[in-house]
């Protein structure tokens, strides 16, 4: 029965994040205002909470091991700033979210099990305003909130599990891209009895709404503006007219375009009028991902030309800082540092306003710039004014962190890591991060130790054991770091002897 439940789980995940071009005109919803019953809190009680995060966290390996997966610290924090002021903005929830980039042209969302959230670089790029932005992250929220993957199993029972293998075999041909991949997706999904999938169908359809509504009363509840979702959503329309026309069992698993879309249009128009005002930072970052969903000399070259010309036109505000932060970007991605440091310069100066995002990358070109032990100190020194300016800034600790490694001021790291309040010691980064400096210092049982950490984190217990049994013998700690490598050596252990049974 559970591994019945995981492959479950994985083909309904699977079929949330991979809609067809189009499917994410899904941009609104919401819950609390528009007396919609929360279907979620009535089924979808055979799959706990706790279940459903583990596995997100087994299908999070396999995503960080994909190529398109972007831990850009710059995107990452933002997305992770935006969503949780919607999360912070709906009903209390057990779920602990980590929103994270996809590198992809596409625009497209989605979510995995536990609280898992991807948003593609060609959705940040596409957004116009940040409500537009916030408007997709919230409906994937309601997703994960209202149990849809729960809720799926429970209504399925056995039968969706007699559809699993032409679900995966769709997905997979689907993510192979061009015409014939879609067709592939097609030919298989028109193979699966239709039978089986009519039950599926109209609770996709419900699902969807749902979460349309949950999105939306969640924008306007954390101060976005809900008309930027309608704006979005007709964009989406009018690029994707094929996605109304074309009837197939993939397709249908969503609702059509203009249901939502009326559906939206008839909830706005009885909300309060919102006014928001785009931060500087939602700018940065699309600049950022037109830069860094290229992956080729020529993408990058081709995207500093597009800086470079809109310069030309000489814009004012957010748009001229992030421009120039663009094409800095570019140069960097390009080592054209001196160029790159030019345009931070330049993008600095026409901000009003701070910004971790433009301090933690000049001090980064100023850093790899730097032609003297003064200049590396004096990079040094911006970088650690940045984190005393921003303490929970997780993007300035890791940057101040990285080129404290850079210049060999290991235990400068090590003591700053220990008393630091930006990075978790539940991210597995902040371990990585003392397991190097550890290694340099030569103290290798908590270097392996700090390595078993960040493999436990990552639910690896197999390489955490090989980790502590490494940290074991080289048995260079104190009595109580022996005791402590000791302890989790044997919780390991369990752990490992646990999954075995399952």
């Amino acid at each position: 029965m559970r591994f019945l439940k995981t492959l479950t789980v994985l083909a309904v995940s699977c079929s949330l994040a991979l809609p067809p071009a189009g499917a994410y005109a899904q941009l609104a919803g919401g819950v609390g205002e528009f007396n919609l019953p929360s279907l979620g809190n009535v089924v979808g009680a055979d799959l706990t909470v706790l279940e459903e995060r583990n596995l997100g966290e087994q299908l999070m390996r396999r995503v960080r091991a994909d190529r398109s997966y972007m831990p850009d610290p710059e995107i990452t924090d933002f997305i992770n700033r935006l969503g949780y002021r919607l999360v912070a903005a709906a009903n209390p929830s057990p779920y602990d979210f980590f929103f994270f980039p996809i590198r992809d042209k596409s625009l497209n969302a989605f979510a995995l099990p536990g609280g898992f959230i991807a948003v593609h670089t060609g959705l940040i790029v596409a957004a116009q305003t940040e409500s537009e932005l916030a408007g997709v992250i919230g409906h994937e929220i309601g997703h994960v909130t209202q149990r849809h993957i729960a809720r799926m199993i429970e209504s399925s029972k056995g039968s969706l599990a007699m559809t699993i293998g032409s679900i995966l075999l769709a997905l997979l041909a689907a993510r192979a891209g061009g015409s014939s991949g879609g067709d592939a997706a097609m030919g298989v999904m028109l193979g699966t009895q239709a039978a089986m999938l009519s039950k599926q169908l109209g609770y996709s359809r419900d699902a969807e709404r749902e979460a349309d509504r949950f999105g939306l009363s969640t924008l306007q509840n954390a101060g976005f503006d809900p008309l930027g979702m309608e704006a979005f959503f007709e964009r989406l329309q009018q690029n994707n007219r094929w996605y109304e026309t074309t009837s197939t069992a993939y397709i249908s698993t969503h609702p059509m375009t203009t249901e939502r879309m009326s559906d939206m249009q008839n909830r706005t128009r009885n909300m309060a009028p919102v006014t928001h005002r785009d931060s500087m930072d939602f700018f940065l970052v699309k600049a950022r991902a037109r830069v860094l969903q290229e992956t080729t000399y020529d993408g990058w070259l081709k995207v500093s030309k597009s800086f470079e010309n809109e310069l030309k036109r000489h814009p004012t505000g957010y748009s001229l800082v992030a421009t120039q932060y663009g094409l800095s970007v570019a140069y960097a991605k390009m080592n054209q540092k001196d160029k790159a440091l030019a345009a931070i310069r330049a993008a600095k100066a026409a901000s009003k306003e701070k910004s971790v995002i433009l301090d933690k990358h000049l001090s980064e070109l100023t850093y790899q710039v730097a032609k003297t032990q003064a200049q590396k100190d004096q990079a040094l020194a911006v970088a650690k004014g940045t984190c005393e300016q921003y303490p929970y800034s997780g993007l300035a600790a890791s940057n101040y962190v990285e080129l404290l490694f850079q210049s060999g001021k290991h235990q400068e790291l090590v003591d700053y890591l220990r008393k630091q309040s930006a990075l978790s010691r539940t991210n597995p980064d902040y371990h990585m991060y003392l397991a190097r400096s550890y290694e340099a210092l030569g103290k290798k049982s908590m270097a392996f130790a700090a390595t078993g950490d960040m493999y436990a984190l990552l639910d690896n217990p197999r390489a955490a054991v090989y980790q502590f049994e490494l940290a074991q013998k080289a048995n260079d700690g104190d009595f109580y770091i022996m005791s402590e490598i000791d302890a989790k050596l044997r919780e390991l252990r369990q752990k490992v002897l646990d999954q075995k049974k399952d």
